[in-house]
């Protein structure tokens, strides 16, 4: 079953993968902390480089379903049982990225510092957890589904796949300019954050399911 083997390998791995860049997170803020004042909350600065990072590996995620193709696995069972595992491993990343906010909260208090996000951020302080939770869930369910929608246009029809990025960065773009997330200034609204982020993660879906409900096995030639 492809959504047992993704929650107990992948999971996992992405889980775990959070725990180191959260720590050097509290590493680099104490380092800092010795020369100047804190200011900035080190937890919201790190997550800058999480949409890259979920989005790169969404994208390779093709290799993957080729993988299940070569295993017998079928087109229609990676579209059903994938995206199940994208909801409940962004859910779970998303809950132990609010804890580490929560952490951070306790920390600042006891030294002291103040504890700014970004003004863009959809949640205005750090102890927000409710909207710190939605906000994290949003970019990552997002920035995965559509990460996995580019690696999987690549696959398909190769350098014509570079067409994808035209609909990846309008949903990415209006998404993130409600949650906060790579947000650019004439994209952000005051939209409700989850109707956008299930309506974006809707479309990248849809668009994901064209390219991926045929896609040809390509086999590579040494």
């Amino acid at each position: 079953m492809i959504l047992r083997y993704l929650l107990g390998s992948h999971t996992i791995f992405l889980l775990g993968c959070l725990v180191p860049i959260y720590l050097f997170a509290v590493a680099v803020v104490a380092v800092v902390s010795i020369f100047t004042d804190i200011r900035l909350s080190g937890m919201d600065a790190i997550g800058q480089a999480l949409p890259w990072v979920t989005a790169g590996y969404g994208a390779a995620t093709s290799s993957l379903l080729a993988t299940m193709l070569v295993h017998g696995r079928t087109r229609r069972e990676f579209l059903i049982q994938h995206p199940a595992f994208q909801v409940i491993t962004t859910g779970l990343g998303a809950a132990l990225i609010t804890g580490f906010y929560a952490l951070e909260v306790l920390l600042y208090r006891a030294a002291g510092w103040q504890q700014k996000v970004q003004e863009q951020r959809v949640y205005h302080s750090a102890d927000d957890y409710g909207t710190v939770f939605l906000a994290h869930w949003s970019m990552l369910l997002t920035w995965l589904m559509v990460g996995i929608f580019i690696g999987v246009a690549f696959y398909r029809w190769e350098a014509a796949g570079g067409l994808a990025l035209i609909p990846a960065g309008v949903i990415l773009a209006y998404c993130g300019g409600v949650n906060g997330f790579f947000s650019l200034p004439f994209f952000r609204t005051d939209l409700p954050l989850v109707p956008v982020t299930l309506a974006a993660v809707a479309i990248a879906y849809g668009l994901l399911w064209l390219s991926a409900r045929d896609v040809p096995l390509r086999t590579r030639v040494a």
